[in-house]
């Protein structure tokens, strides 16, 4: 009767054997590979492993406590084990934590022992898509655009889809890239990228056709050019009324300083008569 425990043991952690158990986390957060074990069975220890030994957990036995030796210097202080299987929790997880986990259990009844093995995959939370616009308006009025969707700091796995969405009606554009035209009178469509992985999915604000469309010169007039446009414009003014004033200021300065100055040659021109001696008598 000991052996169907062990046999039931041995179809439960090799049941993933050839393909490992996906397990999908997210960057600077915290996981746990699950581990089953019978409460009946007798366990000598686990040793989980990943790219070398991790750790070696010897679970508690008549009132002794767990032994859990940490070998492996990259998971000290970020890994515990969830009993009463001691299942894997690891916290703060970086892009080194990604890859293949194993845990290999070794009976003590018996010389049978088995493994299960996981595939952890750690992405990052996305931030909202950047959009690029790039457009040419023809000669008919029609609006050829071209809509690029992107990413900074995106990572693996990501997709990007396009929603068009306008008269009530919505339709789907698969692929980071949108090629579409418009021409006056259309719909007023707007345009939102999506972009998902494994562990979010964020959308950008609408992009509406017709602004960048409708009037020609709308590249040299976005708000963020036409904002730095002012802003140099405005400074540029600000820089000639002050040298104006300062101008103006050396001229009254130069002006008022001028007669003070002829009025003290007239003084020094009185003084030297008077002190000019006269004739000396024979």
């Amino acid at each position: 009767m000991r052996a169907l425990p062990c046999l039931f043991l041995l179809l439960l952690l090799q049941e993933d054997d050839v393909d490992p158990e996906e397990v999908v986390a997210v960057l600077h957060e915290s996981t746990y590979l699950p581990l089953e074990i019978p409460s009946d069975e007798e366990v000598e220890d686990i040793i989980w492993s990943s790219r070398k030994r991790l750790a070696t957990v010897v679970p508690e036995k008549e009132g002794h406590p767990a032994t859990i030796t940490v070998t492996d210097p990259h998971y000290q202080g970020r890994v515990s084990f969830l009993r009463p299987s001691y299942s894997l929790h690891i916290s703060n997880l970086s892009w080194e934590d990604s890859g293949l986990y194993q845990a290999q259990v070794n009976l003590g009844t018996s010389q049978i022992f088995a493994t299960r093995h996981y595939n952890l995959r750690v992405y990052r939370r996305l931030s909202e898509p950047q959009i690029t616009v790039n457009f040419e308006i023809s000669g008919e009025r029609t609006c050829d655009m071209s809509l690029t969707c992107s990413m900074e700091k995106a990572g693996m796995d990501v997709t990007y889809s396009w929603l068009c969405w306008g008269d009530n009606t919505e339709t789907v554009h698969e692929g980071p890239v949108l090629s579409t035209s418009w021409r006056p009178g259309d719909s007023a469509l707007s345009y939102t990228c999506r972009a998902s992985n494994p562990v979010s999915n964020v959308s950008s604000r609408p992009i509406p056709a017709g602004s960048f469309c409708a009037d020609p010169r709308y590249p040299s007039e976005n708000p963020s050019t036409a904002f730095c446009l002012l802003a140099k414009v405005l400074l540029l003014l600000l820089l000639l009324v002050i040298l104006a004033v300062g101008i103006w200021i050396t001229r009254v300065w130069k002006r008022g300083k001028m007669p003070r100055m002829k009025k003290l040659r007239r003084n020094r021109m009185k003084l030297r008569k008077k002190r000019t001696p006269g004739p000396s008598p024979i």
